[in-house]
């Protein structure tokens, strides 16, 4: 077997990070993390608007979250010998990811048309909140906002409850991730044409895509969906349920898994039920059949109930409080929190990336920078003496 590449699939590509917040930055780590050095522009003195998050320490745990394995370059790109130094770091740039306002480095006089002349190669990608033309063009985007304008939290809650947002960011990881394959995709065709090109993602245009089922079904019969908490909308029982000491998850959909379900629940005489014979049966009658299950789940413990159900191969799982999801032992087994050293903050813990390759390492190799910390680096190896550097830093512009 090959010896895995341990800098990554790849190392050698050259990102220019102009992003903050979440979107932006969760996009950058991933490539970060697949070996790219990726070198993250901030304003001097300010930096990343996550650097005042938390504690307010410049390498909080939410900063840190999304921004390892970069360097940071402080620099005011906007003054004239900021802009300078910008055009010469883009020069020699594979990729450029920034996440502001669609109007914003049109603006400064370094959008996508004015970089591609100076690097016909660059991949720009550009991730806003609603997309770089139409009428929201200039309204700025945050995480929440595209999930009550994109459908999500229309669709998210009790059925007698209010619009619910989901509760982690998805509509911001979502819009990274994206970022992420649209910058490969236009990797890949460079290959073939020698040019790079703009990607575009944006907040609002994820959120709709994650709709899935529920657009789906609006396009086709124009009847507006339900919430229904934590049921699915086309199967039952498949949602939570209450068991004598938590919540779990069942998930006994197919006919051929309620059929295992049902006996192992210790009650076989729900398959001949009429109300919960076949699948269109169970839909019809979901409350009924989550009132019939619930009274058996609660009257023993998750774990019983999980074993039950898996000795029977009926997919089920608890649901789990953040202790005990890393305490688990399949998360445990499959190392998805790593840990990087670091002189001041010392063993640092990470979620990882969550993708394995048998040849190559996407890892967390480094602790995210200080503010600033590899300024004098990025310029040097721009060929800028140290008195033009301190001179930089005297005037503000780093």
């Amino acid at each position: 077997m090959a010896q895995k590449n341990a800098r990554g699939p790849l190392d050698g590509l050259r990102v220019l990070d102009l992003t903050e917040h979440m979107a932006g930055p969760y996009c950058t780590m991933i490539l970060a993390d697949m070996g790219a050095d990726v070198i993250k522009v901030e304003r001097p003195g300010a930096g990343d608007s996550s650097r005042a998050m938390g504690d307010g320490s410049e390498r909080n745990p939410y900063f840190r979250y999304i921004n390892r394995n970069k360097k940071s370059l402080t620099l005011d790109y906007k003054s004239p010998r900021g802009k300078e130094i910008f055009l010469k770091l883009v020069a020699g740039m594979d990729v450029l990811v920034e996440n502001y306002r669609a109007t914003v480095m049109e603006r400064a006089g370094l959008g996508f048309e004015t970089l591609k002349e100076k690097n016909p190669r660059l991949v720009y990608a550009q991730l806003s909140g609603f997309g770089s033309d139409g009428p929201y063009r200039e309204k700025g985007g945050f995480d929440l906002i595209a999930q009550g304008m994109g459908g999500i939290m229309h669709v998210t809650g009790e059925p007698d409850g209010p619009p619910t947002s989901v509760g982690l960011p998805i509509c911001d990881l979502g819009t990274g991730m994206w970022g992420v394959q649209g910058i490969l995709a236009a990797l890949y065709e460079r290959q073939r044409t020698g040019q790079g090109q703009r990607v575009e993602c944006s907040l609002l245009e994820t959120a709709v895509a994650f709709s899935s089922w529920t657009s789906a079904g609006w396009l086709a019969d124009h009847v507006e969906p339900k919430r229904m908490g934590s049921r699915h909308r086309q199967n039952a029982p498949y949602q939570r349920f209450e068991t004598k000491d938590g919540y779990m998850m069942i998930g006994a959909a197919g006919q051929g898994i309620w059929e295992r379900c049902a006996p192992a629940l210790g009650h076989p005489e729900w398959l001949e039920d009429p109300r919960f014979r076949r699948g269109p049966d169970r839909r019809k009658n979901r409350f009924a059949l989550e009132k019939e299950i619930s009274a058996v789940l609660a009257t023993a413990p998750t774990a019983h109930w999980i074993k039950a159900l898996d000795d029977a191969g009926v997919p089920c799982g608890p649901v789990y409080t953040y202790e005990q999801l890393f305490a688990d032992p399949q998360v445990l087994h499959r190392e998805m929190v790593v840990h990087a050293e670091d002189t001041e903050l010392g063993r640092v813990p990470h979620i990882r990336t969550p993708v394995k390759m048998s040849d190559s390492a996407v890892a967390v190799r480094v602790t995210a920078p200080k503010l600033g910390q590899h300024t004098d680096d990025v310029l040097a190896g721009l060929g800028y003496a140290a008195g033009d550097i301190a001179g930089l830093r005297r005037d503000r512009v780093i």
